[in-house]
């Protein structure tokens, strides 16, 4: 497999935030985000090609039992994942993803982590014609959110998509402490406004845009 990175920390995003865990970040990305804070994932000369079991070995030097697949854009190799994925049965897995690809490994994961993205991050007219099939009991919604305009966009993109409010949460664009934490205080009353989900980037918020967390 293509592997970016292997390392332990915190969740920082979504339902599981604060939460130990070991992130699998896999290389490639089908999407090129203007707002993107892993760009090195799609970087050549950062990949490096790993077997399941050099990877197995890795993720079991590390104490938690909870692990998330990240990007890039993990689902791009979703088929080379499945053997992983069954020697880890024990684990709780959770998957970033951008949702525009159909996911065949459902029956493994725990949670999916949908992050669709706005025109404030990419130009290009993406089709999300692959969101019904992602396990709605399995599956939330996060928005990165620039500025108060792009609410008016995330509510038109989840009537189309016939998304549960409950399922939506709302995160500040910023690759800085600074940006980040300045952003969250008039999310949060949109948030409270429209009742939707309130999630901080904490990475973010303490140790700024380093690579490794």
């Amino acid at each position: 497999m293509q592997v970016c990175e292997i390392f332990y920390s915190i969740q920082g995003e979504g339902q599981e935030i604060g939460q130990p865990a070991i992130f699998l970040r896999l290389q490639g990305c089908n999407l090129h985000c203007k707002f993107c804070d892993t760009a090195y994932s799609q970087e050549i000369n950062q990949k490096k090609e790993m077997t399941i079991m050099e990877i197995l070995k890795k993720i079991k030097e590390f104490p938690a039992k909870h692990i998330v697949l990240t990007g890039g854009e993990p689902l791009l190799q979703q088929k080379e994942l499945i053997p992983l994925l069954k020697k880890l049965k024990n684990y709780f897995i959770e998957v970033e993803t951008n949702g525009t690809i159909k996911p065949i490994i459902s029956q493994y994961i725990n949670k999916f982590n949908c992050s669709p993205k706005l025109s404030n991050a990419i130009k290009l007219k993406i089709k999300y014609d692959s969101l019904k099939f992602f396990p709605k009991e399995k599956t939330i919604y996060k928005f990165v959110v620039n500025d108060k305009k792009d609410i008016t966009e995330i509510k038109k993109f989840i009537k189309e998509n016939t998304i549960d409010k409950n399922k939506v949460f709302l995160m500040p664009q910023g690759k800085t402490t600074e940006e980040v934490m300045e952003k969250s205080k008039s999310l949060i009353e949109i948030c409270k406004k429209e009742v939707f989900g309130f999630a901080p980037r904490l990475h973010i918020m303490i140790w700024n845009n380093q690579k490794k967390i």
